[in-house]
């Protein structure tokens, strides 16, 4: 019986040693087949929904690389024609970046003059004017106008006062607060100011340049060279060193005359 057992083992691993060949090669067939159908079920099946990242999954996945911007470069600015503002028939200009030279002034022409307002001339040597319609400012000296500034006078819901004042009070230097809610300011280091009426004034002016039209809270602005001029030119004549100068009988203030 075991001998015929036997038997039967040898018999079945000859047959399967004859087999193997064409079983390996069945399996490699079919293999081949599904390597190539499995592309195409793959685009037959439904496309997926996109994935939705987040912000945050997106700044994480992203290099952190140098931030790098490629804008043009400025132009060399030009270098500053003048040191100081300058008096006499020729006055130059200095660029917008460049706030303590930059300025309106000019020499008054007949032609200039013959667009302001008409108003009757004051009896004194020395008197300052302020057209509003034309937003100048003219001094005068000796009957004869002797220089002009572009000013910008106040807002039309803070108009500039009109009328005849005098110079009361200068001070070299200081802040300018006031207003409430979308309507307040704060500007320090307002320079060159001289007070003709209440808190109104003349005073220099860094943080706009659109001289020539209304602009102000009331006050009337000017460049700080064409403000410093003014300050250096009218009464009550600084001592250097006062913080609040005050005009006095011995040393009254200009007259400033106020006119649409």
């Amino acid at each position: 019986m075991e001998k015929g057992n036997l038997l039967v083992q040898i018999g079945l691993s000859s047959r399967i040693r004859r087999l193997l060949p064409g079983l390996l090669a069945t399996a490699l067939s079919l293999n081949l087949i599904i390597g190539q159908a499995t592309p195409a079920l793959a685009q037959e099946r439904a496309p997926q929904p996109p994935r939705v990242e987040s912000s945050v999954t997106r700044a994480s996945a992203l290099p952190l690389l140098p931030i790098t911007a490629n804008l043009p470069r400025p132009l060399n600015k030009p270098p500053l024609p003048f040191a100081e503002p300058l008096v006499g028939p020729v006055i130059k200009r200095a660029p917008m970046s460049d706030i303590e030279n930059r300025t309106t002034a000019f020499i008054p022409t007949a032609e200039d003059l013959a667009r302001l307002t008409p108003i009757e001339m004051p009896d004194e040597d020395r008197w300052i004017r302020v057209d509003l319609s034309e937003q100048v400012t003219i001094v005068y000296e000796n009957g004869r106008a002797i220089r002009g500034f572009v000013i910008s006078s106040g807002l039309p819901r803070t108009p500039t006062v009109k009328g005849e004042f005098r110079i009361k009070l200068k001070v070299r230097a200081q802040t300018m607060s006031g207003g409430s809610g979308a309507y307040y300011y704060n500007l320090p280091n307002v320079q060159w100011v001289q007070y003709f009426y209440s808190e109104y004034a003349f005073h220099g002016t860094y943080w706009h340049s659109d001289f020539g039209m209304p602009k102000s809270r009331g006050c009337i602005n000017m460049t700080n060279a064409d403000a410093k001029w003014l300050f250096d030119w009218a009464g009550p004549v600084w001592d250097g060193k006062t913080t609040w100068f005050r005009s006095s009988s011995q040393n009254p203030g200009t007259l400033v005359i106020v006119h649409e």
